[in-house]
């Protein structure tokens, strides 16, 4: 119902104004109309509608909800890729050769470099 808020107060400060009105007017008279005593219960009247009317309309403004913003923090830096150079593995060579011992002795042996 928040939607007929405004619509419905403002009609009912309309009414109050009327009625106000209707309730202090006089009745027709054929008289004389020189006379003006009944002036001041119509402004007194009119005041009190004002009066009235104007709280109804200035209570219908209520505080409006506003969404709080928030600080996030700041993104990362953007990752430093540094180029790398990777030597090749070493691996050892190897292979047979025939090897003589300090008798002449020949035999085979492993060779690695």
């Amino acid at each position: 119902m928040q939607v007929f808020k405004k619509p419905i107060s403002a009609g009912l400060a309309a009414l109050s104004i009327a009625g106000a009105l209707a309730a202090t007017a006089p009745a027709a008279q054929a008289r004389d109309h020189h006379h003006h005593n009944n002036i001041l219960p119509g402004v007194a009247a009119g005041l009190a509608g004002g009066i009235i009317g104007g709280a109804i309309i200035a209570g219908s403004q209520q505080p409006v909800y506003v969404e709080p913003e928030y600080d996030y923090a700041p993104p990362p830096p953007p990752p430093v890729y540094h180029r790398t150079y990777y030597r090749a593995q070493y691996v050892p060579r190897c292979h047979y050769e025939w090897v003589e011992n300090e008798w002449g002795e020949a035999y085979r042996a492993r060779v690695c470099r």
